[in-house]
């Protein structure tokens, strides 16, 4: 049953509280004694949780017994009850909402260290982008480890997965062969400009992540930092946006790609 506990504390319920509710699902009406004794708890520690429990509603007291005992909720009805909490939350959304509107944009930034500093950063708020937006500057993969494409290969399989469109300006580099089959196909959710080195050689990327963070990445030293600022956020789709449609028309395919791979890349498995 321990594999339960982790879901109900992200409902909000301690650890040794998930126990108690647990263990009163499988007794049914117990005493502290065989509460504790089924929650591998000490009778005190049960008696006592099983009372906050009462007054989170999720256990009642069995009316007229002596001793006193608890018996759970059902689980329909605990769900039911924190689903009508979300809902009251979500009522007052657009007040809370206003009063953001109200005040002066304050960006946060956030650092971000080494490989797994890397992962992490691209791991941020990842199950709000899906389906959504991502556009920027992106640099070529010189001069970069085997474990930064690793974590850049997973990101691209995980856009894929959820349908997170990304478009972008990127190096007309050999360095990206290894990424041909995101960046080719016509079916992908990657869509590239391929600038020749001469013009475009970043080796930093910079996105805009559905108009409401910035990530930058600089490559060499393998260090990210996010910005949560919509409107810094916006300021860079636009900026992007003037640059692909300038571009239009021109530079939608590599040249640094051999043919082979650009073959293999347009027939996604």
């Amino acid at each position: 049953m321990d594999h339960l506990i982790s879901p109900l504390k992200d409902l909000g319920l301690t650890e040794k509280e998930a126990r108690v509710y647990l263990a009163l699902l499988q007794l049914g009406p117990a005493t502290p004694y065989k509460i504790a004794k089924k929650s591998r708890l000490k009778r005190p520690t049960a008696y006592v949780i099983a009372e906050e429990l009462v007054e989170k509603g999720l256990i009642v007291h069995v009316p007229g017994e002596e001793p006193r005992r608890y018996i759970a909720r059902t689980p329909e009805t605990f769900f039911e009850g924190m689903e009508e909490k979300l809902a009251k939350a979500r009522a007052i959304l657009p007040e809370l909402k206003s009063l953001q509107k109200g005040t002066s944009e304050k960006p946060s930034v956030m650092y971000f260290d080494g490989v797994e500093g890397l992962r992490q950063a691209y791991e941020y708020r990842e199950k709000e982008l899906h389906g959504k937006n991502i556009v920027g500057f992106f640099a070529s993969a010189e001069d970069i480890s085997d474990e930064v494409n690793k974590v850049f290969f997973e990101w691209n399989e995980y856009i894929e997965r959820h349908k997170t469109h990304v478009r972008g300006l990127t190096v007309d580099s050999s360095t990206l062969k290894s990424y041909a089959k995101w960046l080719l196909p016509k079916d992908s959710q990657v869509t590239m400009k391929f600038l020749p080195s001469e013009i475009y050689s970043a080796k930093t990327s910079i996105e805009s992540c559905d108009d409401q963070f910035v990530r930058i990445c600089l490559m060499e030293s393998v260090q990210t930092l996010i910005i949560e600022s919509p409107k810094l956020a916006r300021a860079l789709r636009e900026v992007f946006e003037i640059s692909w449609k300038g571009l239009d028309g021109k530079y939608d395919m590599p040249t640094s790609i051999p043919t082979s791979l650009k073959l293999r890349g347009t027939s996604r498995e």
